[in-house]
């Protein structure tokens, strides 16, 4: 072990280099670490692409325990004292790294209601990440930046690897967020007797803050119930099995609406039931139960109105989703939403439609057919 400043490395000629084309370094290093994984990332269970992502956020880790520790001028590695001014580099193509590969994972499962807010939140420390490499050095918004980044992660490998999506899940994952992040915070300051609690104190609380407000935001179903996905979901007249594949009824749209393959508004005739279908991707080894929450706006009151939750099991493993279906009858025209969402209420997703009543000409009916 070395103390933290030493002169020698000015004379590195990879660190003159850096300083050189600091700007274009940057870049590369940040379009790097966010084209490597666009391209070598799969399904969210694949063992091998989870365990690269927990190796760089341990490296990330040990990277902010070093960054802590030169800013306090306490001892660190050898090597790392050589190349101190790589250091932020290093966090920039980690943290470019893991944002966007959480940004692949989570976009499958954000839908556009309130989850779609953590997706953002994703989208924008990605590309802010390119912008903070002289910032990088701040112990306050590295220890943020980590604890966002360790908890991204815990809640979607946990339940991957426990096989269940659910509040235990969720807590555990926190706890493992939470229990990584003091690992770092002890790694900068240590056991001395001399680290006053206040000192710790301003260390853990960006991580304890931050840490709380994503609760906060579970609880508030603002954060997508990942490893689970809505890949599909229309609505129909009917929804029928053959072998493997649905055959899915619907009236044809107009020709400009070609690419519709659901029905909005449904048109409704006596008798007829409201199907609604869904395609939910589940890891391997995941056995959950999905729940179809029909609700209708009540125009006089001017809220939505529940007008009943059903459920039905889901199996992981399939690429294109588990798939099933509700329905409903003696349904009135209006406006309707189903919520396709998790045992504890967590929204994977939202199916929007209009009921109308039909007219008198019979209706021109298309089949599509989800394999």
């Amino acid at each position: 072990m070395v103390a933290a400043p030493v002169a020698a490395e000015t004379g590195n000629r990879w660190v003159r280099w850096y300083r050189r084309h600091e700007k274009w370094a940057a870049l590369a290093f940040f379009v790097g670490g966010v084209g490597y994984d666009f391209l070598t990332l799969t399904r969210i269970d694949r063992l091998l692409d989870n365990l690269v992502l927990f190796a760089y956020l341990l490296l990330l880790g040990a990277l902010v325990v070093a960054a802590g520790r030169l800013r306090l001028g306490r001892p660190v590695p050898a090597i790392v004292a050589r190349h101190r001014s790589l250091v932020p580099l290093a966090v920039q193509f980690l943290l470019g790294s893991l944002f966007s590969a959480y940004t692949v994972y989570y976009l499958a499962s954000a839908s556009l209601t309130r989850t779609a807010v953590f997706f953002v939140l994703l989208v924008f420390l990605l590309i802010a990440n390119e912008r903070l490499a002289g910032r990088l050095e701040n112990p306050s918004l590295l220890m943020g930046m980590f604890c966002f980044a360790s908890f991204s992660f815990f809640a979607f490998f946990v339940p991957v690897l426990l096989g269940a999506v659910n509040r235990w899940t969720f807590a555990l994952s926190t706890v493992a967020s939470a229990t990584l992040c003091a690992a770092v915070l002890l790694g900068v300051h240590g056991f001395r007797p001399s680290a006053t609690r206040a000192e710790l104190g301003r260390g853990a609380a960006p991580a304890a803050g931050l840490l709380g407000l994503l609760v906060l935001l579970y609880a508030a179903n603002w954060i997508p119930p990942v490893p689970l996905a809505l890949r599909f979901g229309g609505i129909y007249h009917e929804v029928r099995k053959e072998g493997a594949a649905y055959h899915l009824t619907y009236a044809r749209p107009p020709w400009y609406r070609w690419y519709a393959r659901s029905e909005d508004p449904f048109l409704l005739r006596p008798g007829d039931r409201v199907y609604c279908f869904a395609s939910v991707f589940a890891p391997t080894r995941m056995r959950a139960t999905i729940y179809h929450r029909w609700q209708r706006y009540d125009e006089r009151q001017g809220r939505w109105e529940d007008a009943g939750r059903m459920g039905y099991g889901v199996a992981g493993g399939r690429d294109g989703g588990y798939r099933g279906f509700t329905y409903k009858q003696a349904v009135a025209p209006g406006r309707w939403r189903v919520d396709v969402e998790t045992e504890d209420g967590q929204l994977l997703g939202r199916v929007r439609f209009r009921i109308a009543k039909a007219g008198e000409e019979p209706l021109d009916l298309a089949v599509f057919v989800h394999r």
